[in-house]
């Protein structure tokens, strides 16, 4: 059989596994470029639906523990708005097993108990297939949970459909030969990240509350951004991932990490918790059991550093100025924001410009692998010298440092997309958040091209970046920060973001 009749086939089943009420007149829709209106007028779901869909996770564990919702009913209404059915009836009896228990005066089965729960194509879930966007694995039946899958299913989650990834996974737009393409909802002719994208295009639907992405060069922070969502790399060695599909599961060089999407900085932190500082963790040779701790910085008069370009790719103008207003923001509240280089004068470490190098595709000898682990920890070392340098009036070093997420608010389809501001993170193993700014779009009066700017020749990513803008292209798409903490200090990095996200939304 051919790869294009068992793709066909997995699309075609996928289909018509979506109940008869729940589907869309598609030629309707085919001419909007911004699909993110189309849940709540399509008529589909209830009114009643559509406030449950609007929930955070908090709320939505709050609800039910008050006995105000059913399990049955949160996932039912966020199986009708994902219109995605074919894992629907093993999770309505999960949602069903979990109602009686509470009815029959039982505690919440855990902090996520009933929460509706999409998984990336990576993850395994014993009985589904797990195809990483191959078509060759159409029919990979996992045999078991995966240690996440594992973890979350014990807090009580609720899983109900798998989401699209790219083939393989290492690609910043979701595009495969088994399940086509995943489009921006907020721009169809724009890409949604990669290669956590069908997790972040669902969410950002309110298809579902909360996904956990995966990411090992930006597949969960270049989604979040694109899609205007909350998003978190944690620290690699805290979660577990013993069971999860990966492209290259030896590669201890620059090791995979795992954090939700979602809608709040709340949700965000209860999920990560969750997934940190579960009891079964302890058990998993893939993650360090360190406990979690509750930080409050409600007080603490926050430095931050600002990364506005690496050295290699030019941000574009509203991402710039996203950061300009980050800094104004803060320094209006009182804390402090500066440049992590200009204060010195010092050049671009070079772990920047290594970045470029990195993605030079090839088989490397025994040898070259140990000296690339060792060119890593000296990169990791030159990093931490930098941080350790930026004590400043507080006699402390910088909290956290905002950096943009991409070089763009999106791109359009198949673009060569530049990964150095996200994967440099995974290289050093740096916890990331992805910060929306509310009430913040891109302005053509405001963010003209900058025809002053001399694309660097040193790469290949810079010019094209440089000749793709145009203010229109990405006139309704949201705008982001990427907040990095310390390896191992997830908590400070959430605080420090929690601060941001409080400014924000006042401003």
């Amino acid at each position: 059989m051919s790869w294009k009749t068992i793709s066909n086939e997995a699309q075609a089943a996928v289909l018509a596994a979506i109940p008869t009420g729940w589907r869309l007149d598609v030629d309707k829709y085919r001419s909007l470029k911004d699909v993110t209106s189309v849940p709540s007028a399509s008529g589909i779901l209830t009114r009643e639906q559509l406030k449950i869909t609007e929930l955070t996770v908090v709320e939505i564990v709050n609800r039910l523990e008050s006995r105000e919702l059913k399990a049955v009913q949160v996932l039912e209404a966020f199986a009708a708005r994902a219109a995605i059915a074919h894992q629907l009836a093993d999770g309505l009896q999960q949602a069903k097993e979990l109602d009686e228990a509470l009815d029959k005066g039982g505690k919440l089965k855990g902090p996520l108990h009933g929460v509706p729960i999409a998984l990336k194509d990576s993850h395994e879930v014993e009985g589904h297939a797990a195809t990483m966007g191959y078509v060759s694995r159409r029919n990979n039946i996992a045999k078991q949970d995966s240690a996440l899958v594992a973890t979350l299913r014990a807090a009580g989650g609720v899983f109900f459909c798998k989401t699209t990834m790219p083939q393989s996974g290492m690609a910043l737009e979701t595009v495969s030969n088994l399940w086509g393409r995943t489009t921006n909802p907020f721009n169809r002719d724009l890409g949604a990240g990669g290669s956590s994208g069908g997790d972040a295009t669902l969410v950002a639907l309110r298809g579902s509350p909360i996904a956990p992405s995966t990411d090992m060069g930006g597949s969960i922070r270049v989604p979040a951004a694109f899609n205007g969502l909350y998003g978190i790399r944690p620290t690699s060695d805290r979660i577990p991932k013993g069971g999860m599909q990966n492209t290259n599961t030896g590669n201890l060089t620059i090791k995979l990490s795992c954090g939700p999407v979602c809608h709040s900085l709340g949700d965000l932190e209860l999920f990560t918790k969750v997934i940190n500082a579960h009891p079964s963790n302890k058990y998993d040779v893939t993650s360090v059991p360190v406990p979690w701790r509750t930080l409050d910085y409600s007080d603490r008069k926050l430095t931050v550093g600002l990364l506005t370009w690496d050295g290699a790719v030019m941000p574009h103008p509203p991402v710039l100025r996203a950061l300009a207003h980050s800094k104004q923001t803060l320094e209006k509240a009182g804390h402090e924001g500066k440049s992590t280089l200009a204060a010195t004068g010092e050049p671009i470490i070079p772990a920047f410009a290594d970045l470029l190098k990195v993605f030079n595709p090839r088989e490397l000898s025994a040898a070259e692998a140990l000296q690339l682990n060792l060119k890593t920890r000296a990169l990791k070392e030159q990093f931490a010298d930098a941080w350790n340098n930026t004590v400043g009036g507080s006699g402390r070093t910088i909290d956290a440092l905002i950096a943009p997420p991409a070089p763009a608010v999106g791109y359009p389809h198949d673009f060569n997309i530049y990964w150095g501001y996200t994967s440099l993170f995974n290289l050093l193993d740096y916890p990331s958040v992805i910060l929306p700014i509310a009430n913040f779009k891109v302005d053509p009066q405001l963010d003209p091209v900058d025809e002053k700017y001399q694309p660097l020749e040193t790469n290949p990513y810079d010019q094209p970046n440089h000749e793709l803008y145009d203010p229109g292209l990405f006139a309704n798409q949201p705008s982001t920060i990427q907040i990095v903490g310390r390896p191992f200090e997830d908590e400070e990095t959430i605080q420090v973001s929690s601060i941001l996200d409080t400014l924000f939304k006042a401003s």
